[in-house]
């Protein structure tokens, strides 16, 4: 048999698991394989269509084929393709997903059905039920899958749509079946050559009861981002003293400025980091008779994450909380736009730069057992397995050289800030070492399940199955942060006694050089980290737990569901219910009221449980052998996140900034309903619509704030369960091979995000929710040549961090294949073409929050398969 009917075959299992193995029932008869039609070059299209078209419920696709004609490197950037996808970059590449006008935390990633556990790297990140998606390489997968509307038998925790990365079958690929391929990387920015391999290798006996599958995958990327950058943006009351400064004030008058919102901090950043992705999976599969089958899919995925941040920063929170004051201060839409911030009479530093460098890591694992018994009237299916992840900053090391100068700050120009500093930023014999800090971070991401299924195949000329089922399941998540002590002038950096001209480092090409004007800072002493690391060896850091960040949940979940297939000629209806209780301990170390004592923290255990019935219903009409309707009704849930369950408050201190938890928060909760219509009008033809309407009982909000910790002001945001609202929105795709090897894919999503207003006072914004969002895919395929062309965009969007607005965006990707021989071929990537510059502000477009630029992606390679 060819390699083109395993893969269809592949698809098939996937999707019809049950009524493919399946011997004596009706499914045997109506087999989806007598509608299955694959010409030409655009089979990969017709594949994905098909897992679509058969589906019992509203669905997307796309294969492994597909996603190889495209440039994308990871699984976010293939989903991106598909309709009602919303992609989340950081650094340039594609971490997050949402689905639906949600956030990325609201949707739950599977892999092979089951929960894929997932940790973070950056020191600042929150602990999330979001996956990070550059942990897994776009070769690992056989077909990814976007549930829009539940079913009973499917795990709940999804608000927008589940994902599900399949995995190739062993028993269904070719034996000896051999994939290699390199590439060489290029990016502009960075100005770094970096490879690319991956392999996959299938071995099958001669029986064909037994197979195993390998892939293996190294990917380096050495990266650079230059971007102007602010944060910790709050409210505070002013007045104006007898030289008409702005001092702060705790007491309004009629003479006060009141609510006036004022940055934190900021400054002109460059960042740059290598990444070293290492990935193996092995999919064991062995056939005991025609009853019994096995599976084991096994898989490790490691991220190196080394990276470093030179940063010349502004320092407004620290002027202000010291006794400063702020001259000539301009204010338009409540926003303190411009100010020159004056020195310390009491403190002999009152802003710094800040070379950061750090050793991260990130890893995930999983083992998945899954033991399937297919009858004449039974089907049964047991699994069993766990998945874990880990990892984190194991050393950070900060280093702050800092100065007492009058500086100013200005963004009255949209999408630039422009800091100038009395003390110049290029005398770097005037910056001192005040700071030497060696903190770290570490995150643990653990879940255990056990779950039986069984189906009941029923000889009736409406009802066509009966399935139950019974999961268990174990999550928990551990967060700890170490921070150093004494890192100050008298203490560490005291030791030290340097300036930043006793690091002396040469600064990078083409800074900032599509980002602000010749007025922004774009050139300023830059420190050299290898002589930095010398002497941070010789010091005797000693660290400590930063005990409000403290915390350990632990989340164990029973559900079971009861659903009831109908199948007719012309009709598909399956109709469940789920029910599953939730029971929450989250620990965290608290420190008590009544006592002031900074190292007087107590474990603190709050305990929440929690039951939910999701009912579910889906309807899937044939009108015609070509046309299909679909309709969906559900109640769903989402849980909190972590960061926001934990009863602790995770700051940074630079930034004075952060956020607190709330326990007894409640889930997400709605109720769904979803209509779509789908025209099949030929072999890799399409278009459909679909409408959707979520109603949510209750957002989660947050409640900013100016908190003390370390004696310090920060703004600090706690989430609470709000006031409820609706996601609503339309869905359009239209696909089609023309003529003569061309052809094209394009969908577009409408989605509109309301809640009522909000007891925060905050904008009333759905996070996640673009309004508008397109992906446009132009290709030519012949029998040596494929290319694509693609552009992916969305509008503007609420982050749910603080009132943080990500704007617009719209990026070009593109690939050209070319074909040595029917084994080999020619590849060439292209990642960002138009060189796009990310931008994001929060509440108004007078307080940027990041505008940033990644550069250009070039890929060359070679692909041979066997």
């Amino acid at each position: 048999m060819s390699h083109r009917c395993y893969s269809i075959l592949l698809l098939l299992t996937f999707c019809f698991p049950i009524k493919l193995l399946a011997t004596d029932n009706k499914a045997h008869t109506e087999n989806p394989l007598e509608k299955i039609q694959i010409r030409g070059f655009h089979d990969s299209v017709v594949k994905s269509l098909n897992n679509k078209r058969f589906s019992d419920q509203i669905t997307d696709s796309i294969s492994a084929q597909e996603i190889g004609k495209f440039p994308d490197k990871n699984v976010a950037e293939a989903l991106q393709r598909i309709t009602g996808i919303s992609l989340s970059r950081i650094q340039g590449e594609g971490e997050r997903i949402g689905v639906r006008g949600t956030t990325p935390e609201q949707n739950r990633t599977y892999l092979n059905g089951q929960y894929l556990a997932s940790a973070d790297w950056w020191i600042s990140s929150q602990p999330n039920r979001g996956f990070n998606f550059t942990l897994l390489p776009a070769d690992i997968v056989s077909s990814l899958e976007v549930y829009k509307t539940p079913q009973a038998d499917q795990d709940e925790g999804s608000l927008g749509g589940a994902i599900n990365i399949k995995t190739l079958d062993p028993l269904l690929t070719d034996n000896h079946f051999l994939v290699l391929n390199t590439q060489l990387q290029y990016n502009d920015l960075s100005n770094e050559l970096d490879p690319q391999l991956s392999a996959i290798f299938n071995y099958k006996n001669s029986d064909e009861n037994f197979a195993t599958l390998f892939t293996a995958t190294r990917y380096t990327r050495q990266l650079r981002r230059d971007g102007l950058e602010s944060w910790g943006w709050h409210e505070r009351d002013y007045q104006y003293d007898d030289a008409q400064n702005l001092t702060p004030t705790s007491q309004v008058t009629t003479n006060a400025l009141s609510n006036i919102w004022t940055p934190g901090g900021g400054g002109s950043a460059i960042f740059k980091q290598e990444r070293i992705l290492s990935t193996l999976s092995a999919n064991i599969a062995y056939k005991f008779n025609h009853h019994w089958r096995l599976d084991t899919h096994l898989l490790y995925s490691q991220l190196d994450a080394d990276n470093s941040n030179q940063n010349f920063l502004w320092q407004p929170a620290k002027v202000l909380d010291l006794g400063g004051s702020i001259s000539n201060a301009v204010i338009s839409d409540s926003t303190l736009v411009y100010g020159q911030y004056s020195q310390l009479n009491n403190d002999p530093y009152n802003t710094s730069m800040e070379a950061i460098w750090r050793d991260s890591q990130i890893d995930t694992q999983s083992i998945h057992f899954d033991l399937l018994y297919s009858g004449p009237i039974w089907q049964v299916q047991y699994q069993l397995g766990q998945s874990q992840a880990q990892g984190g900053t194991s050393e950070d090391f900060t280093s702050q050289f800092s100065a007492n100068t009058t500086f100013s700050v200005d963004t009255r120009v949209q999408k630039n800030i422009l800091a100038h500093y009395d003390t110049s930023p290029l005398e770097a014999s005037q910056w001192f070492l005040t700071e030497a800090r060696k903190d770290a971070q570490q995150g643990e991401d653990k879940a255990y399940f056990a779950q039986v299924d069984a189906n009941y195949q029923i000889d009736h000329p409406m009802i066509s199955s009966i399935k139950v089922g019974l999961k268990y399941r174990n999550h928990q998540r551990d967060f700890r942060r170490l921070r150093s002590l004494n890192g100050s002038t008298d203490g560490l950096a005291g030791e030290l006694n340097t300036t930043l001209a006793d690091y002396p480092s040469q600064f990078v090409d083409n800074y900032l050089e599509n980002i602000g004007n010749n007025q922004t800072l774009k050139l300023y002493s830059l420190a050299n980290i290898a002589l930095l690391q010398q002497d941070f060896d010789s010091l005797n850091f000693v660290q400590h737990v930063e005990q409000a960040s403290r915390f350990n949940i632990k989340e164990r979940s029973l559900a079971g569901y009861f659903k009831l297939s109908f199948d007719d000629d012309f009709y598909r209806i399956n109709l469940g219910l789920r029910a599953v209780s939730t029971w929450q301990d989250a620990k965290a170390l608290q420190q008590p009221a009544s006592n002031s004592s900074s190292t007087d923290f107590v474990w603190i255990n709050d305990k929440k449980s929690y039951v939910d019935l999701l009912p579910s219903a889906n309807i899937n009409i044939e009108l015609t052998p070509d046309l299909v309707s679909r309709f969906s009704v559900a109640r769903v849930m989402s849980r909190a996140q972590f960061n926001h369950l934990m009863p602790s408050t995770n700051y940074n201190v630079t930034q004075s900034q952060g956020q607190g938890g709330n326990p007894n928060l409640d889930p997400y909760r709605a109720t769904q309903f979803d209509a779509s219509l789908e025209w099949y009008f030929q072999d890799g033809g399409l278009i459909s619509a679909a409408l959707f309407n979520k109603d949510v009982t209750s957002f989660i909000e947050f409640k900013r704030a100016l908190e003390r910790h370390e004696d310090r002001l920060m703004s600090i945001d706690r989430p609470i369960n709000g006031s409820g609202g609706s996601v609503r929105g339309l869905e359009l795709s239209y696909q089609q091979h023309l003529a003569y090897g061309f052809g094209v894919i394009a969908n577009y999503t409408y989605v509109d995000g309301n809640r009522v207003s909000q007891t925060s006072l905050q904008n009333n914004l759905v996070p996640g929710t673009s309004k508008h969002s397109y992906n446009i895919t132009a290709y030519y395929e012949n029998h040596w040549l494929s290319t694509r062309l693609a552009y992916n965009y969305r509008t503007e969007f609420a982050t749910g961090v603080g009132e943080i607005i990500t704007d617009d965006y719209g990026q070009l990707d593109g690939n050209i294949t070319v074909s040595l021989s029917s084994q080999l071929k020619v590849t060439f990537d292209f990642i960002n073409l138009s060189d796009e510059i990310s931008y994001s502000y929060e509440r108004n477009q007078y307080a940027p929050t990041g505008i940033y630029s990644n550069g250009r992606r070039f890929y060359l390679g070679l692909r041979y398969q066997l």
